[in-house]
């Protein structure tokens, strides 16, 4: 399998394949403190584990990184370290202070960029958690432990070492494995500078138990850890991303459903004064314009994107239009995409492959889908697919909605606005005339749903469980917001009687307001003398009978 094909996949990822381990304990939203890690240094790992550590250059700091990876409380069968050097020159070597099962892997020709030598390294190691970090800092001995535990007991945990700038460390491979095991190393360079933005991250959500649809921010890849399972789900990291690829992946493993913990036990220092160019850090330029156009959070960014660069939407929505005639998705399908909310995607799902066949003739049963896909078949926002998917993934936002609905152009920002007030796993839209009658139009959050997959058992309800995981939002919509399409459909003009001449075939179309069953039954009680049967209800008998015949014909 080439690299590409193992990391450039995470499209489909979640959204069709969710093979991610099942998972026991339910968390809600990111609150960790559901989870009982146990404790360091009172327990036996049984998960391996691969260190990548993308790498270019700096052979002296990368000694210093791989002689306190010697000295870690980790089994050092359960561990093996994978330097991926990106085209150093002189090459990488391995120093002699360095974990039992260490090896350099050079990055193929023509390719290059720290995104891709840590999908390179994550694709080559066989470790069962993936670790990060980076080519010049060091760890304390607890590092690999502190932040494995948390992934022996839970598969969607996602852990954040504390990370800090260091102007004095040891000099010397030598002192830095000594201080290691002593475990003296925290006590000179915890002096250093810090991620500012992600320690006021870390304090506005409580450590991120409550954090918000942001919390991804607090993702860097540094300095974390990732079960492969999860790994592999979100898509892996991005090989064409050389700048952000921790911002972009953070957000594909938040949409995921990770459990972000942030492990303060877990401390790694970089060596020396801190730079853009260290750090990964993007800056605002690179983030509106590359990193926006995969990441449809946070909102102030995505806004400077035209619509045509939007290659991740912020709403997936899916329409089923198996067996409705063309009118009714039209109806639908076009209410969508007049919406209020642009950054959207449609996927139509039918049997399209049957469609195409012969078998039916020009009039044959599948008329209305060849129909369907010739309307929208150029519209870049419409897709068409056989099977509906099971998340929104890598978009934020799944919307079901039933092909007898039309949204209003507000609809869809109402449900969202709803969704982010609420913070929401589940946000459904019912009709105010009848509040009890569930219209079926639902806007999922891709993070819970994909998460509910993992803890729902069989026979229960996914939509129960997203609301135990997340919480379920409802609003009440009026006519101008929903609106049930099947009582305004096209009616075909009338049969022509065989005396009429033969003339030019009639272009316009005749267009029946259907009533509503409560107005049909007032108006049918004003005439007993028909026998129960009103003016209104014989008239549109004698439409049906007429309908009838002109289609048999």
């Amino acid at each position: 399998m080439s690299l590409n094909k193992h990391v450039g996949s995470h499209v489909d990822g979640v959204s069709h394949r969710g093979r991610v381990e099942r998972v026991l304990t339910r968390v809600f939203r990111n609150d960790w403190s559901a989870l009982t890690p146990p404790d360091i240094g009172g327990w036996t790992p049984d998960l391996s584990v691969s260190v990548v550590i993308p790498a270019r250059g700096g052979q002296a700091r990368l000694d210093l990184t791989l002689a306190a990876l010697a000295g870690q409380t980790y089994p050092e069968h359960l561990m093996e370290v994978l330097v991926v050097d990106d085209h150093s020159s002189p090459p990488l070597r391995l120093p002699a202070l360095r974990p039992r099962r260490c090896r350099i892997l050079s990055t193929p020709e023509g390719v290059w960029g720290a995104g891709y030598a840590r999908a390179y390294g994550a694709h080559a190691g066989t470790g069962d958690i993936l670790v990060w970090l980076d080519a010049d800092m060091i760890v304390d001995r607890e590092f690999v432990e502190a932040q494995a535990r948390w992934h022996h007991v839970h598969a969607e945990a996602v852990t954040l070492g504390r990370v800090r700038f260091a102007e004095a460390v040891p000099e010397s491979p030598a002192e830095v494995l000594a201080r290691v095991r002593a475990g003296t190393l925290r006590e000179e360079p915890d002096h250093g500078r810090r991620h500012e933005w992600i320690e006021r991250v870390l304090a506005d959500s409580d450590d991120l138990r409550d954090a918000d649809h942001l919390g991804f921010h607090a993702y860097v890849g540094a300095a974390a850890a990732v079960r492969r399972s999860l790994y592999e789900a979100a898509g892996g990291v991005d090989p064409d991303l050389d700048l952000g690829q921790d911002t972009e992946f953070g957000y594909r493993l938040w949409q995921a459903g990770a459990v972000m913990v942030p492990e303060p036990a877990a401390t790694a220092w970089h060596v020396g004064p801190a730079g853009t160019a260290r750090t990964r850090i993007p800056s605002q330029r690179f983030r509106t314009e590359v990193l926006a156009e995969v990441m449809p959070h946070p909102h102030a960014y995505r806004e400077r994107v035209p619509a045509h660069r939007r290659r991740v939407p912020l709403v997936h929505a899916v329409v089923d239009v198996s067996g409705a005639p063309y009118d009714l998705v039209r109806g639908c399908a076009d209410r969508l995409l007049d919406s209020a909310e642009t950054d959207l995607t449609l996927t139509l799902v039918a049997d399209w492959e049957g469609a195409g066949g012969r078998s039916g003739g020009p009039g044959g049963p599948h008329l209305d889908l060849r129909l369907i896909q010739a309307n929208y078949l150029r519209e870049p926002r419409i897709s068409f697919a056989s099977r509906a998917p099971r998340t929104g993934f890598p978009s934020p936002f799944l919307l079901h909605v039933p092909v007898a609905w039309g949204l209003g152009q507000v609809a869809l920002s109402r449900l969202l606005a709803g969704a982010e007030r609420s913070r929401a796993g589940l946000t459904e839209l019912f009709p105010a005339a009848s509040p009890t009658r569930d219209a079926g139009v639902r806007l999922w959050r891709t993070r819970a749903l994909a998460r509910a997959m993992r803890v729902c058992d069989e026979g229960e309800d996914l939509g129960n469980v997203v609301a135990e995981l997340h919480g379920r939002y409802r609003i009440h919509a009026g006519e101008e917001t929903l609106t049930d399409l099947s009582l305004y459909r096209s009616v075909p003009p009338p049969p022509r009687s065989g005396s009429e001449p033969a003339g030019p075939p009639i272009r316009a179309r005749v267009t029946v307001k259907a009533v509503p069953a409560a107005d049909l039954a007032e108006r049918e009680d004003e005439d007993p003398a028909n026998g129960g049967r009103g003016t209104v209800a014989r008239w549109c008998d004698r439409w049906r009978t007429l309908t009838r015949r002109w289609r048999h014909r």
